[in-house]
């Protein structure tokens, strides 16, 4: 019988700049997959988080169980680690887990995949799909016993497009998990603000997120009872005596139902654990027309909400299925503007109705209302959304370098502009609403908070732009575009990548 001893779990840093670039907050997979391995007697367990800490490879490598959780951008670095952790420890045993695999799990596998991106095999021994809380000790116990397992295990929840998502393939109670296991992470000291969650899933169904493919559209709430020891409530009394000061919810969806989320900062306040400060992601539909939870965010020391706008253009919030209208936005700007809550506006630009004019309007748009800061991302078709198969079956996708699926860098054929046009005009509309002068005003008004966002965001446009300076030139130079012919609707097949593995969602 082999016991496993040392576990090391590991997240790789995505390779792009974004909002939560600066804040070193992990993802909770990990932690909590700690969490369930401690409860069954494993307690050499370390989690390297990179963007926490640097990834130690001799001690990675020494493990006996390596997990590696993807994105699809961090995709290729998890592949390489595997790799790495084969060639080094050909007897420890790897896995690899999360949203990426979930929908491409036969690519690691894949020779001529590795091939391309020089990355020797084995990669790993076993991929996870889906939520992996219900799996991984069966795995634990399977390689101890010596047993032989098919080297992919769990599922999808929707196996073709035209499938109803089905929920039921989830952990369907999530209170009767541990909470994360924060400590275990290399460098926690360092972390300022600690990441919770209330809920899995999200009731909407916009056609570029992989939330729903990945959670399920059927919400799942974990208990915000006072007393209850497995609660949120507790959880957060926890945070309060490691004198941690913020908090993030990191819920798709934390006001997917007003009431509860209502309850849930009552009890709070009620149970002494409210933070100094807390953001969370909110709908704007839902937020605007409840006065009494605007009310109850600012008491409980709410200092920002990150609110999926995704557009200006009502053509793109269709084509989105974002139930939403612009005027929606308009009025939930103006209520937490009244309330003193700042906003973060994230848009997504690269839709069939965007054009280089719609880009810009966003841009105006934004100054107009004085939104706190905003974030504007490139349309990325993720593997498992329908936006992905959709350009994939259009031949409209040129660029299959998973690396480069962080929104970005545009990967596709937009129907309104070619891809250097989205390229520049996103990233001269991020320049627009973050120059100088909308950085130092709000100081004038000593909103230094806002003051200092915006001023990362000037910060992390400047180096994105140095960083993709080659990758904007291949967009109009390549052959990608050539090929085109600078006529979106024609298919033709990538240049530099050929989807190996893609549409392959059963296997």
């Amino acid at each position: 019988m082999k016991r496993i001893k040392k576990i090391v779990l590991v997240e790789p840093r995505a390779p792009g700049y974004h909002v939560y670039s600066r804040v070193r907050l992990p993802r909770l997979g990990l932690p909590i997959l700690s969490s369930v391995l401690r409860q069954e007697g494993y307690d050499d367990i370390r989690i390297y988080c990179e963007d926490i800490a640097p990834i130690d490879e001799a001690d990675v490598c020494s493990a006996d169980f390596v997990g590696i959780s993807t994105t699809t951008s961090t995709a290729i670095a998890a592949y390489r680690l595997g790799s790495l952790v084969k060639q080094r420890n050909p007897n420890a045993i790897v896995a690899i887990g999360g949203v990426h695999v979930t929908f491409l799990p036969n690519e690691p596998f894949d020779p001529r995949f590795c091939e391309r991106f020089q990355i020797k095999m084995p990669v790993c021994d076993y991929i996870i799909r889906g939520e992996a809380e219900d799996l991984i000790v069966p795995l634990m116990q399977a390689i101890e016993d010596g047993q032989k397992l098919d080297p992919i295990l769990g599922d999808t929840l929707r196996p073709q497009r035209k499938d109803r998502i089905n929920s039921e393939k989830t952990v369907q109670n999530i209170d009767r998990l541990p909470f994360p296991d924060l400590k275990a992470i290399v460098g926690n000291e360092r972390m300022r603000v600690a990441p919770i969650i209330t809920s899995r899933g999200c009731p909407f169904d916009c056609t570029f997120c992989s939330v729903i493919e990945m959670f399920g559209q059927k919400m799942r709430y974990r208990s915000i009872d006072i007393d209850d020891p497995e609660s949120v409530i507790s959880e957060l009394k926890g945070i309060h005596m490691r004198n941690i000061s913020s908090v993030f919810f990191y819920d798709d969806n934390f006001n997917a139902y007003n009431k509860r989320t209502k309850q849930l900062l009552e009890n709070m306040l009620r149970a002494n654990v409210v933070p100094k400060a807390w953001t969370a992601q909110v709908r704007a539909t839902e937020i605007y027309r409840d006065r009494e939870l605007l009310e109850m965010m600012r008491r409980t020391n709410c200092i920002m909400l990150y609110l999926g706008f995704e557009s200006i253009n009502p053509e793109t919030l269709k084509e989105y299925n974002k139930k939403q209208t612009i005027e929606q936005i308009v009025e939930a700007m103006r209520v937490l503007h009244e309330y003193g809550i700042r906003a973060h506006g994230m848009f997504v630009f690269g839709a069939d109705g965007d054009t280089v004019e719609s880009i810009r309007a966003t841009a105006d748009f934004v100054i107009q209302h004085n939104i706190s800061s905003a974030q504007f991302m490139i349309l990325t078709p993720l593997p498992g959304t329908r936006y992905f198969e959709q350009l994939h079956e259009e031949g409209r996708i040129f660029d299959y370098n998973w690396s480069r699926y962080d929104a970005h860098h545009t990967v596709y054929w937009p129907m309104g502009m070619s891809p250097r046009q989205l390229q520049d005009e996103t990233f001269a509309a991020m320049r627009k609403i973050y120059q100088w002068k909308r950085v130092i005003r709000p100081i004038f008004e000593r909103n230094y908070l806002t003051s200092f966002f915006r001023a990362y965001g000037h910060q992390l446009i400047e180096r994105h732009l140095i960083k993709t300076r080659d990758y904007v030139t291949q967009l109009s130079n390549s052959i990608w575009v050539s090929e085109r012919n600078q006529s979106p609707g024609t298919k033709v097949i990538p240049m530099n990548a050929l989807p190996i593995g893609v549409g392959s969602r059963k296997e």
